[in-house]
């Protein structure tokens, strides 16, 4: 069965910030979707994709301490 997204995560949409603060506000990223989610779950209740919770470039990851 293909993923396809169903458009229900256009309600769970976040406002806009910086890439920086993104990861670090807790916002997660759905690839199918094309969206930032603010959620504790671990996968897009939208298309059930696997939602990313950190960057995949060094340079927008901050230190963590």
């Amino acid at each position: 069965m293909v993923q396809t997204c169903s458009g229900v995560c256009e309600r769970m949409k976040t406002q806009g910030l910086s890439n920086k603060l993104r990861y670090a506000s807790g916002q997660k990223w759905c690839s199918l979707c094309a969206l930032f989610l603010v959620t504790e779950r671990t996968v897009c209740q939208c298309c059930k994709t696997r939602l990313r919770s950190k960057p995949r470039s060094k340079r927008f990851e901050l230190s963590r301490m």
